[in-house]
């Protein structure tokens, strides 16, 4: 078994030291990658080749397998003495550390050392990785006179092709590398020394199990956890923590003149108690305010590094696709329209598939009648955008959004609470504790991230599934988010006439 201390084992070691215990010797507890964890893994690699494009006609070094690093070693080691100027995945070893760098450059007088990351700043953990790669490239005698990195330009807008000399911006990080060099000495010793006894390292848990990262083991770590937890208080803002270091595991168990908030002291005596909190007379005042017909909207978005549409930035949100539930009346049944873009309309520059989304929306919706969200600032976000997009549809665009309310301020402001919802307020949490007939897990498609990485891998040409099947699963999941508010709504309206 190879101990050699990689970029990835060095980054999973400075965040806890029995992460990197696990990724060598117990893979048996890694999850198993998901398939939109591998359309993200997919996205990430076409940024790769764009940053590429900005330092065209390089030689790549990647490996043939990624477990044999040596011809690459070689490979870069030679192409450097040839005089190649620039060379991708450039590869290096030295004293047991192995480190591949994106786009290693010569320009006339400096060797420049690139690290491309799909964000739109330096981030901590950058400086992790870069710090490796630097002291990798020194002790192998290949230091580098600059260390950039690449990152996205959230200021770009695209007009046509993408510009890779415009999408990204190069940021000199090589002071913070240089500076960070001894740090990265006494990791390595440390984690060398984990490596090479094979005994897993005693690491109590804490804030490091989720950042920068999530960690892949936390299931495995956390199991002492119970369910109903302090980890799961609302907005704890570090009392969780500081209950769990008192030995405070429950929040049952949460002492009596702890200092809590209006939602946590709802969810604690709601533990405690089992009960439920009905706001009777902020909830009728809320609801009263809503005029029929309802339209209860939802919008489901792509939010690309890479824009996709002309005149968009990095991470812009974009609709593709919305459902809406119409209730004319109270007692009366409900109408169901929707829209979904056709993949192929994002690639075509005659045609903007946001145009087509307002088109419809302008035959779907009434001139009268509130408007429902679930977190409404975003479906408003989205149509502020919009209409910056097309100033022709300001009017209209701007009639919706003045009749918008928003579903999610009864449980926000703790007027409604069941222990069942424990320290959330999203839809998720509350349509099981209201409705537990109610349910996403018949579905292909079951959240909003999974439906916007379908999709974009759609546009991008690099989805693998049955397409029509695809398409159909996409609807249900936005209709399911629609028919839960109207769930929701009903669920409201019921209590505040039954409720004392």
């Amino acid at each position: 078994m190879t101990k050699v201390i990689s970029k990835s084992r060095f980054v999973s070691g400075v965040q806890c030291s029995k992460k990197l215990f696990f990724d060598i010797y117990r893979k048996d507890l890694k999850p198993i990658i998901s398939e939109q964890q591998e359309l993200l893994f997919a996205s990430g690699h076409i940024i790769g080749e764009l940053a590429q494009s900005a330092f065209p006609n390089g030689k790549d070094a990647s490996p043939e397998n990624y477990y044999d690093f040596s011809k690459s070693i070689q490979d870069t080691k030679d192409w450097i003495d040839a005089g190649i100027n620039t060379i991708y995945e450039a590869a290096f070893s030295s004293h047991g550390v192995l480190a591949a760098l994106d786009i290693l450059h010569h320009t006339e007088n400096e060797r420049w050392a690139i690290e491309v990351k799909s964000s739109s700043e330096v981030k901590k953990y950058h400086l992790t990785d870069a710090s490796l790669q630097y002291w990798v490239m020194n002790k192998s005698g290949l230091k580098p006179d600059k260390f950039f990195l690449m990152h996205i330009n959230t200021a770009y807008i695209k007009q046509g092709d993408i510009n890779p000399n415009e999408l990204f911006t190069l940021a000199d990080i090589t002071q913070q590398v240089i500076e960070n060099q001894e740090w990265v000495t006494n990791n390595l010793e440390e984690l060398k020394s984990i490596i090479s006894s094979e005994k897993e390292p005693v690491v109590e848990i804490g804030k490091h199990c989720s950042a920068p990262f999530s960690c892949d083991y936390k299931h495995h770590c956390w199991k002492h956890i119970p369910e109903q937890s302090v980890f799961s208080l609302y907005s704890p803002r570090g009392l969780d923590w500081n209950l769990y270091e008192q030995g405070i595991f429950k929040i049952i168990d949460i002492p009596e003149n702890t200092p809590l908030n209006h939602r946590q002291n709802l969810q604690v005596n709601g533990q405690k108690n089992t009960t439920s909190h009905f706001d009777k007379t902020n909830i009728n005042e809320f609801l009263t305010t809503w005029e029929f017909p309802l339209y209860f909207f939802d919008f489901e978005t792509i939010f690309p590094a890479l824009p996709v549409l002309d005149g968009t930035r990095p991470f812009q949100q974009v609709p593709f696709q919305y459902s809406l539930h119409i209730l004319e009346q109270a007692d009366g049944a409900y109408i169901h329209k929707e829209f979904l873009a056709e993949p192929i309309d994002f690639n075509i520059p005659t045609i903007d598939p946001r145009k087509k989304l307002i088109e419809q929306m302008k035959l779907d919706f009434g001139a009268t009648g509130s408007i429902v969200a679930y977190n409404a600032t975003f479906e408003i976000s989205r149509l502020k955008e919009l209409a910056i997009a097309f100033p022709e549809e300001q009017t209209f665009i701007d009639d919706l959004i003045s009749r918008f309310v928003d579903l999610l301020v009864p449980f926000r402001n703790g007027w409604h609470y069941q222990p069942e919802m424990g320290g959330s307020a999203s839809i998720k949490a509350v349509l099981p504790a209201i409705a537990p007939a109610f349910s996403y897990k018949d579905l292909e498609i079951s959240n909003g991230g999974d439906a916007s990485n379908i999709f974009l891998s759609m546009i991008n040409n690099t989805f693998e599934g049955d397409f029509n099947e695809t398409r159909k699963n996409l609807l249900k999941y936005c209709e399911r988010d629609t028919f839960g508010m109207v769930v929701i709504w009903k669920y409201l309206v019921e209590n505040r006439r039954s409720n004392p």
